[in-house]
């Protein structure tokens, strides 16, 4: 059953989206109507065990996405083609809306196995807020420790070339370019980096990688080009995630100091409110308790309440 709070939620998105990406945000109103009016797309999310998960029903837009870049929905993909030129086109609208009902509705398999997953929108522009935090720490040293991994893609911050205002930063031969606000940073080293994720995605696997894809609106391309780099990347680098609880993973990781020297920051984004009261309360007492022995930070890009803006916070522990 999906709870009135997270039809709330998804109307919020829907209305925050439709700036920048209003064929998804027009996609989403039909799916929140659907579930209010017990429709048939309503019934087959509200019938899955993890109707109540945060945004669930993003899960059928990435499964429908899926589709349409496999290959496996060429009537909409075609239609797709079609879409800057049809931007205030109300007709080619509610054919969109159509061929989306039809694709979800005639695919049960491959819709379930999306449902199955949970989300991942896994930019790697988004390492551009973990840059400026650990800039900010003034670290020569850093062991980079990120919960909620997915892939891997923010830990190979320092293998990106940054572009802010009047600087540049990072490997001067990345193939992933991306621009970031902010000033010059520091100049500092990532010592050691690890990550871990309950359902981590291998950038190396044709198939984790498409569904990284997945997760990026049709709109976006720009988006999807950046993504596209970064996966290529990371498939010929030696970061991999591990598949584990964040809460387990953290106390393992953080049971041994680093070394003098070195700044361990832990870092997540868009991950902190997926998880229970008692897993957030129990990192925390991890790092309270790490850090009598360990110089320890903690950077993240999260709003501060469920279903705010993510805004840069860093929290130093010692």
């Amino acid at each position: 059953m999906i709870p009135e709070e997270s039809v709330k939620s998804l109307r919020a998105m829907a209305s925050a989206m439709s700036g920048h990406t209003p064929m998804s945000a027009d996609i989403l109103t039909m799916l929140t109507d659907d579930i209010e009016s017990d429709g048939p797309i309503g019934r087959i999310l509200a019938e899955h065990p993890d109707a109540a998960a945060p945004l669930f029903s993003l899960r059928a837009l990435a499964g429908v996405r899926l589709l349409v870049l496999t290959g496996r929905a060429p009537e909409l993909s075609g239609h797709l083609k079609d879409l800057m030129s049809n931007a205030d086109n109300p007709v080619y609208a509610e054919r969109t809306r159509e061929l989306f009902r039809q694709t979800l509705l005639r695919n049960p398999t491959e819709i379930r196995a999306a449902l199955d997953r949970p989300v991942q929108q896994h930019q790697p522009n988004r390492a551009g807020s973990l840059l400026r935090g650990l800039s900010m720490l003034a670290a020569p040293k850093v062991r980079l420790l990120e919960i909620g991994a997915c892939a891997g893609l923010n830990l190979a911050l320092d293998r990106y070339r940054w572009f802010g205002h009047g600087w540049e930063w990072g490997d001067l031969d990345s193939p992933v370019r991306l621009a970031v606000s902010g000033p010059q940073p520091n100049k500092f080293e990532i010592v050691d980096r690890a990550g871990c994720d309950l359902a981590p995605r291998d950038p190396s696997d044709p198939h984790d990688a498409m569904i990284l894809r997945s997760f990026i609106p049709h709109e976006r391309d720009v988006e999807q080009m950046e993504l596209d780099d970064a996966i290529s990347l990371a498939a010929r680098s030696d970061i991999r995630v591990e598949k584990a609880d964040a809460v387990e993973w953290l106390k393992r990781r953080l049971s041994q100091p680093s070394d003098t020297g070195t700044y361990t920051v832990v870092w997540h984004s868009l991950f902190w409110w997926y998880m229970s009261e008692q897993s957030r309360n129990a990192i925390e007492d991890i790092l309270t308790r790490a850090s009598r022995n360990t110089r320890l930070a903690r950077v993240c890009f999260e709003p501060v309440e469920w279903g705010g803006m993510p805004r840069l916070q860093v929290s130093i522990y010692s």
